[in-house]
């Protein structure tokens, strides 16, 4: 190995958890050297050529967005606003319609979500470079560096809503991460794993089955499926917008809640429920949407199962990208979830209200 690599093992504890460094609607410029999730790369000719069929103004700059591992983003600022522009890496342009139809579904009802923008000829979704594209408005607001009692209530009633609004949406699309994909993934990457981490996820997953073929009933509707507190907009303690609706699906309620309990209310270096957080955004969604008896009795079955589910997509993530040292360090880190799921499997707080 020369002097400049780096092993696997070298790099894990350098990746830089996106929450911390991408703010979004404060980028740094683009110099040489810079290490951005920029996967389609765009110059300015490009630009210009996308404004022409917007009615949008004149560039004025623009700045690729560093952080996201899944698409290709970039600030967009002309002379009327500043805008963002996604490049989508991973869906092609058939599956992208039913993203934009949910975000403009929530943002009929009334939410403040990053809906495409039509072109000129009425299109809200084309091609650049061959992948599928949209432009949307760029709220105000930053991410938050990191949750409290108060961001936690906001969360509870917003997600309440959500979920009743989603409840609205015609299509039933299921999650391109769920049942099935966790079945033949974890399958996949056990054989790669360390055996207690192998158990670990298998035994989850076999518990999810288990819960299906039980044929209990729980609600469901549309849920947004990635609601980390980095997929929110603060300005100062004012919820400002919720983005990034692109895990989208027709799902369980509560399994949203818990994607969303797991990551506001938890304690990054132990995992462990932050119960005054927790207790706060309960209470506030309950107070929007009351629980029924059978979302009560599979409440940590759920929160089991959302921590499997992201533990899950980053070890693919990370074993995807483990032949390449700079992809490699743009994943997140798989043990901030592995520690959420080990401590959900030692104890699970009630669902109340």
């Amino acid at each position: 190995m020369d002097g400049n690599a780096f092993s696997t093992i070298d790099l894990f504890p350098l990746i830089v958890e996106h929450r911390h460094f991408f703010k979004y609607a404060s980028a740094v410029d683009i110099k040489i050297g810079t290490k951005l999730a920029v996967y389609t790369s765009l110059d300015q000719d490009d630009m210009l050529a996308l404004l022409a069929d917007y009615d949008l103004g004149n560039l004025v700059s623009f700045q690729g967005i560093s952080g996201g591992v899944e698409n290709t983003n970039y600030f967009v600022t002309t002379d009327q606003g500043k805008y963002v522009l996604t490049l989508f890496e991973e869906f092609e342009a058939e599956e992208v319609p039913y993203f934009l139809d949910v975000v403009a579904h929530f943002k009929a009802e009334g939410f403040n979500v990053p809906a495409a923008i039509n072109d000129k000829q009425g299109e809200r979704l084309r091609m650049i470079k061959d992948r599928p594209a949209i432009m949307v408005d760029c709220f105000p607001g930053t991410l938050l560096d990191q949750t409290d009692v108060a961001s936690c209530a906001l969360m509870g009633t917003e997600l309440a809503k959500l979920h009743k609004a989603g409840q609205t949406f015609p299509e039933k699309r299921p999650s391109h991460r769920g049942v099935e994909w966790w079945n033949v993934t974890s399958k996949d990457l056990a054989p790669k794993l360390p055996v207690e981490d192998a158990t670990l996820l298998l035994d989850q997953v076999q518990a999810f089955d288990a819960f299906l073929q039980s044929a209990v009933e729980l609600p469901a509707g549309t849920i947004h499926a990635d609601l980390f507190f980095n997929n929110t907009l603060f300005v100062g303690t004012e919820l400002s917008a919720i983005i990034d609706f692109y895990n989208a699906c027709h799902s369980w309620l509560t399994y949203d809640l818990a994607i969303v309990v797991n990551d506001w209310c938890s304690d990054p270096e132990t995992g462990e429920i932050e119960l005054e957080k927790y207790r706060s955004l309960i209470t506030a969604y309950a107070n929007e949407r009351a629980f029924t008896e059978a979302e009560k009795d599979n409440w940590p079955l759920m929160l089991q199962t959302a921590a499997m589910r992201f533990w899950l997509s980053r070890l693919e993530a990370w074993y995807g990208a483990i032949d390449d040292p700079e992809r490699l360090a743009q994943q997140h880190n798989p043990e901030e979830i592995k520690r959420i799921l080990n401590a959900r499997v030692k104890f699970c707080p009630a669902l109340v209200g």
